[in-house]
């Protein structure tokens, strides 16, 4: 049931991002924080494709579903972890580098229109740092700058794809999952659970 319910939790996120995305595009900082999410969500579902791998056997389908954008998947999942969960003091280094307007708008940060520069800047700087040995970049055929409108393009096609992927996947996962539980019926409710409601013990979650 734990599963079923965490896969229909991130399957909405993705199905509200899209929602918006459609709606109202690329933007402003309201699209940054779409974005933010989206690679949050992306990244809980690369880690839970791992806890339900066991269902594969018996549901190729499942697995071919994902393997379509598991490595964009995988580049999601770099993003959070590098811009999002943490944003690391080696990317800021970087971001200056990379982008000098950092240095010269500062003074411009209360305002919304330059922090969505610098978002902007600061992420396309994570996504130039997703690197081979050799430099090469792991999913794009160049370096991106998000200013220059065919790199937005490539990046906001990039960012359609992995969300659209993973309601897919999960939709599809959740109907095998949803085979696997009882589907109890709201208006016949059994005492014996609001019982056990009454006794939970609450106690902290570690990581």
């Amino acid at each position: 049931m734990e599963q079923f319910i965490k896969s229909k939790l991130l399957k909405a996120d993705l199905v509200e991002i899209d929602r918006q995305f459609e709606d109202s595009g690329f933007k402003d900082m309201s699209s940054i924080i779409l974005v933010k999410q989206a690679f949050v969500a992306i990244a809980n579902l690369v880690d839970f494709e791992l806890t339900v791998r066991s269902i594969y056997a018996e549901h190729r389908d499942l697995s071919a579903i994902y393997a379509k954008a598991s490595k964009e998947f995988e580049f999601a999942k770099y993003l959070r972890n590098t811009f999002i969960g943490r944003i690391k003091p080696e990317l800021l280094e970087k971001a200056i580098e990379w982008k000098p307007e950092l240095r010269y708008m500062l003074k411009d940060t209360e305002k919304p229109d330059a922090m969505f520069m610098y978002n902007l800047w600061v992420l396309e700087t994570a996504i130039n740092t997703y690197v081979n040995p050799d430099g090469s970049h792991k999913l794009f055929d160049s370096e991106t700058d998000l200013v220059y409108p065919p790199d937005l393009k490539r990046f906001l096609i990039f960012l359609t794809h992995v969300v659209k992927s993973g309601i897919e996947y999960l939709e599809a996962l959740s109907t095998v999952l949803g085979n696997k539980i009882e589907m109890l019926d709201h208006t016949q409710q059994e005492l014996e659970h609001w019982l056990v409601a009454g006794k939970t013990d609450f106690a902290y979650i570690k990581k």
